[in-house]
């Protein structure tokens, strides 16, 4: 997954738990929140206009949980 980057808003960090924002080179970014009924990972484009990307900040790949890695990898096909 080149040019793959993982955010977080630290600002909503206590709120948005489970959330967390991707981008792949300068492409568009998604958000990525768990649906706890579902048992899934919902994604959905960002619209950037109502907010700036400097808001978010980098993830660790670890703190990343293993079942969104799999449909990380599943939406950013090579």
């Amino acid at each position: 997954m080149n040019g793959l980057r993982i955010f977080i808003r630290p600002d909503k960090a206590s709120i948005e738990d489970n959330v967390f924002y991707s981008q792949r080179s300068r492409g568009p970014i998604y958000r990525w929140h768990y649906e706890e009924r579902l048992a899934r990972w919902h994604v959905m484009r960002v619209d950037v206009s109502h907010w700036s990307s400097h808001e978010l900040c980098l993830a660790r790949w670890r703190s990343v949980p293993q079942a969104l890695k799999v449909q990380l990898r599943e939406h950013y096909v090579e």
